[in-house]
C-alpha cells in the first residue's frame, strides 16, 4: 500500500475554462513571435467558443494543468497556406464607408469592413491603385503561409 496520495490534474476538455501563456513564433530564417503572453498577464479563454485559432484549441485538448507543451506547425496546420485569390482590389466607397481615415492608410494597416450579412471582414491594406479609385486588400490572415511554432502553459483548468 502506498503512502502517497495520487492526485489527478484538471484535464483541459471540449467546455473547459482554461488559464494558459501561450506563444505563436514565426519560424524562418529568424525566429521572430508574432504573440506573447509569457511577458505579462495570462490569457483565459473558454474553448469551444472560438475564442482561439482551431489549431490551438486542437493542442489544448487533452493537456493537464501545469503542462507546458511546444508544437512545430506547417503553414496548412496553423493558419493556411497563402491564397493569392485573396488579395482583392477593393473600391475606394467601400473602403471609404467603413473607414473614414482611409486616405491615411499605410501598407500593413488593417482595414475593416462591414458585411451585407452584418458581419465584419478585416484585411490588410496593400496600396492604392493607379488611380486611387480603390485599393489593394489582402484577407489572407496575416500568418498564411507560414510556418509556426506554438508555446503553450497551462496554469489553471475549470
Amino acid at each position: 500500500m502506498s503512502m502517497f496520495k495520487q492526485v489527478n490534474l484538471p484535464v483541459v476538455e471540449s467546455h473547459s475554462h482554461v488559464t494558459l501563456h501561450y506563444r505563436l513564433t514565426v519560424l524562418d530564417d529568424v525566429l521572430s513571435d508574432f504573440l506573447n503572453t509569457f511577458d505579462g498577464n495570462p490569457a483565459t479563454v473558454a474553448i469551444g467558443q472560438a475564442q482561439l485559432a482551431p489549431f490551438m484549441e486542437e493542442r489544448l485538448m487533452g493537456l493537464t494543468e501545469g503542462a507546458h507543451e511546444v508544437f512545430d506547425l506547417t503553414a496548412m496546420e496553423a493558419f493556411g497556406e497563402y491564397n493569392p485569390g485573396l488579395r482583392q482590389e477593393v473600391g475606394r466607397g467601400l473602403l471609404l464607408e467603413g473607414n473614414p481615415q482611409a486616405d491615411a492608410f499605410a501598407k500593413g494597416d488593417f482595414v475593416d469592413f462591414a458585411m451585407p450579412n452584418g458581419y465584419r471582414m478585416t484585411g490588410v491594406f496593400q496600396g492604392w491603385n493607379h488611380e486611387r479609385t480603390g485599393a489593394w486588400v489582402d484577407f489572407n490572415h496575416p500568418l498564411a503561409g507560414k510556418s509556426l511554432r506554438l508555446e503553450l502553459k497551462v496554469i489553471g483548468v475549470l
